[in-house]
């Protein structure tokens, strides 16, 4: 049975939904884009189905060209600032939520670390949890991100 998760912007003008089987499918983003889009050491991020996910409110866009290829849309609250997702053109199927931007993100546990070359070196990773010196295929990093699935 599919769970809905809601949450939004700093202020709460931009708003989203989406429902969801399963653990969500968290991951966490040490790459240099990432650490300086959330001011901070990582991006703590969620893979949400497109076609799942609602969004109300204004937003902006603000697009980048990816070195490995795509534009990523992010979306923006303009009033707070607070990037809530993005989607990258080369996966349509797909938005990257931020984490940090959901209602209740207690109980989130990453099933991988990305780009841990550039983690912080103050950063403790736990062995169990498996992690990549950079982007993973993505063939690969999906059926890891399956394996948190119940069935």
């Amino acid at each position: 049975m599919a769970t809905e998760f809601t949450g939004g912007c700093r202020c709460g003008q931009l708003r989203y939904r989406f429902e969801h089987d399963g653990p969500l499918l968290n991951y966490c983003c040490h790459c240099l884009d990432c650490q300086k889009s959330t001011a901070s050491a990582f991006a703590d991020q969620l893979i949400v189905s497109t076609d799942a996910l609602t969004l109300t409110g204004r937003s902006v866009l603000y697009s980048t060209e990816r070195p490995s290829g795509g534009t990523t849309n992010n979306r923006h609250c303009p009033d707070c600032f607070s990037r809530v997702c993005n989607a990258n053109t080369v996966y349509p199927a797909m938005t990257i939520v931020r984490a940090g931007t959901l209602d209740d993100p207690s109980g989130l546990e990453p099933f991988a670390h990305i780009w841990t070359r550039r983690k912080r070196g103050w950063i403790a990773i736990d062995p169990a949890v498996p992690n990549f010196a950079e982007s993973p295929d993505p063939a690969e990093f999906m059926r890891l991100a399956m394996t948190r699935r119940p069935g």
